[in-house]
């Protein structure tokens, strides 16, 4: 008998996508319940890239989903719910409900209403360890969560770091699930990456451009190396950090530095095939998906030990490379400018680890937990 799936979800997000159409290639009835057209409507603003846009990639093929009657700007407000959920999931009587979170009502009424129908609940998020909050904040986080996790019947790790985060609230082996965080490969992989076409090196920055990704620390590295004629630095993304960026490479004359803007996913994958390295200056990432992507498109990594990612994804100065401080990320980049033999090793070292990061993993793991007695 074919098993039922609901998925809730904030609203189409591009890595997620994936994951839902290859899903409903499988015996399984898949329903995805979105709260927010965000990503889809071009009025709605996204806060991180500070400006309205609609994805340029199919995020509603191939699988079936329903929208919330009300539609919620904010996605990352505690207050994004989905009213008639509950009227849904007692119609269909599913055998298993898939939860990215637990930061609003929609993630909280999945999780109660989960228990409430007898339905399997599958919990996939990002979180690790690594904390900025107060230690009281993270004694009242901790108590909450112990609580909602007693709730879940299923827990799906993306990597170590999840693992471990996992298994600081006892969670029990049979509970967890392998699930590799992962993108589209085929979809990055198919414009390759030819580096010969031009001698200068480029180092490519892509995110929002907000404190958290430090912008700032690619900006000084590119001061450090603005002598340097061979080598140039690229910057994809926007947000509120744009103007205090373009005034910064103006005051510090920085003519080796390009302001590339926000740039759509087909965009986006053409600038990756036109670089040399991906340099990830967050001062922290749960786990960090431009990793997954830059990779797919045969470019080596430069990041720091505080993204998730670089614990599964980067073996240091094999396929890329995990700096300490902004001290020894310049010795980095310094060693890389002279050695360009360096970023064919690299390169050669990078495919077979990342072919690893797939959606089959995890979708394998959801039809185990579905068929599960």
């Amino acid at each position: 008998m074919k098993k039922k799936l609901a998925i809730v979800s904030t609203h189409p997000i591009q890595y997620q996508v994936p994951l839902f159409k290859e899903l409903s290639k499988k015996n399984i009835e898949v329903d995805v319940f979105f709260s927010s057209k965000h990503g889809l409507n071009s009025k709605i603003k996204d806060k991180g890239f500070n400006k309205k846009f609609n994805w340029n990639i199919n995020m509603l093929d191939n699988y079936n989903y329903f929208f919330s009657k009300k539609n919620y700007d904010d996605v990352d407000s505690w207050k994004v719910s989905f009213k008639n959920l509950e009227n849904y999931l007692k119609k269909k009587k599913y055998n298993g409900i898939l939860i990215f979170g637990w930061s609003n009502i929609l993630y909280l009424k999945a999780i109660y209403l989960a228990k409430k129908l007898n339905i399997k609940s599958i919990l996939r998020v990002e979180t690790n360890l690594f904390s900025t909050n107060s230690i009281f904040k993270n004694i009242i986080k901790f108590f909450f969560l112990k609580y909602l996790f007693s709730k879940i019947d299923f827990f799906l790790f993306i990597g170590k770091l999840n693992l471990k985060f996992y298994k600081h609230f006892k969670i029990q082996n049979f509970k967890l699930y392998s699930a590799p965080y992962f993108v589209d490969n085929s979809f990055f992989s198919k414009n390759k990456t030819n580096h010969k076409r031009n001698k200068k090196i480029k180092f490519l920055f892509v995110g929002k451009l907000i404190e958290r990704k430090n912008p700032l620390l690619f900006l000084k590295l590119a001061e450090r190396f603005k002598e340097k004629k061979n080598i140039v630095f690229n910057i994809v993304g926007s947000g509120p950090l744009e103007r205090y960026c373009q005034k910064y490479i103006k005051h510090k004359r920085l003519q080796n530095v390009k302001m590339l803007g926000f740039k759509n996913q087909i965009e986006l994958k053409k600038i990756y095939s036109l670089n040399n390295y991906l340099i990830m200056t967050s001062n922290y990432e749960t786990w960090g998906l431009v990793i997954n992507e830059a990779m797919a498109s045969g470019l080596p990594v430069i990041t720091s030990h505080n993204s998730g990612a670089a614990h599964d994804l980067i073996k240091h100065n094999y396929n890329g490379y995990i700096y300490r401080n902004s001290g020894h990320l310049f010795k980095i980049i310094s060693l890389l400018s002279r050695d360009k033999k360096l970023s064919i090793k690299l390169r050669s070292n990078i495919k077979k680890k990342i072919k690893q990061y797939n959606v089959d993993k995890t979708v394998r793991s959801i039809i185990k937990i579905l068929y599960k007695s």
